[in-house]
């Protein structure tokens, strides 16, 4: 009914630059020791090189961890009843399906590698780029356990658990292009594109569950347009476009959506502003939680916003 978990963490840094404004060297690492997985570190290191004054490239390679929480340690979740003498259940007792948590449940890993160019064509126009490739370890899987025979809760039945395993791992490659134009003082825009490509494979064979099915819950495609109009000193005017590719395994269709902002400022403490979102449809269906939640859609709304800065 209750668990005390001790967390203690750190973080250090430090800048050293090479070649005096031009390549930089970044180093640092967390370290955390947490109740569940034990001792965790996560190192950083970046390097940054400007070899002219409008061109930027850097790089880095990142180690990163999801630390397990109460659930799989301590989880317990009834699935499914199956009735005694019945084709999956051939036995003269009831038969429970349960998720289960262990206690050996280890730290899910990330090893992250990045590379990025900006350019910065002129004052009022920039552009950049950046690709990664991200490897993961210990992934949570799924596999059956071994039956057994369970009195309580009443009455008298068998035990078919699904352990919670570190049995999957996974690749990642994506690209991103970003572009931020002024064309006049008084006006900005910004233009975002990215892809994504998920692998995910059972490293352990469990036979039990559909690893790649993570491979359609996230966006491949993803496009943004926003644009940003100071109208006059005190009026400012914005508008965000985007669109979002679907979601394969679960059935989220892909959707345009347009975001307004109309704001006033009649002193510099002071901000009126109304806002719409989600305004090309009534509602839009954006994601489909795990099985213990029911899914919702986003609505379009209109709200009014006072800000008071003092």
């Amino acid at each position: 009914t209750s668990r005390t978990v001790n967390l203690f963490s750190g973080f250090v840094q430090t800048d050293l630059p090479l070649i005096e404004q031009r390549l930089r060297l970044t180093l640092g690492s967390k370290f955390e020791h947490n109740d569940y997985s034990g001792f965790e570190v996560q190192p950083n290191i970046r390097l940054l090189w400007t070899p002219h004054v409008h061109h930027t490239l850097w790089a880095a390679v990142s180690r990163a961890v999801r630390t397990p929480s109460r659930f799989e340690h301590d989880a317990r979740v009834s699935l499914a009843v199956i009735p005694a003498g019945s084709p999956q259940n051939p036995t003269p007792l009831p038969g429970l399906l349960a998720l289960l948590g262990v206690r050996d449940f280890e730290a899910e890993a990330l090893l992250a590698y990045e590379l990025g160019y900006r350019l910065q064509a002129q004052t009022r126009l920039s552009l950049d780029l950046a690709v990664f490739y991200n490897v993961y370890n210990n992934l949570r899987s799924l596999e059956f356990g071994m039956p057994t025979l369970e009195t309580t809760p009443p009455p008298t039945h068998v035990l078919s658990p699904v352990v919670l395993r570190n049995g999957a791992g996974g690749e990642v490659f994506g690209v991103e292009v970003a572009a931020d134009w002024r064309p006049l003082d008084w006006w900005r825009l910004q233009l975002a594109y990215s892809y994504l490509q998920i692998r995910v494979h059972d490293t352990a064979a469990t036979g039990l569950g559909t690893p790649n099915a993570e491979e359609g819950q996230s966006p491949r495609h993803q496009l943004s347009l926003r644009s940003s109009l100071d109208l006059t000193r005190q009026i400012e005017f914005d508008a965000w476009l985007r669109y979002v590719d679907a979601l394969r395994t679960i059935s989220v269709p892909s959707y345009l959506t347009l975001d307004l902002r109309l704001a006033w400022r009649p002193w510099k403490s002071l901000e009126l502003a109304l806002v719409g979102q989600n305004l090309l449809q009534s509602r839009q269906r954006e994601f489909v939680p795990e099985q213990l939640s029911l899914p919702s859609e986003v609505q379009r709304s209109v709200y009014g916003k006072f800000t008071w800065r003092f």
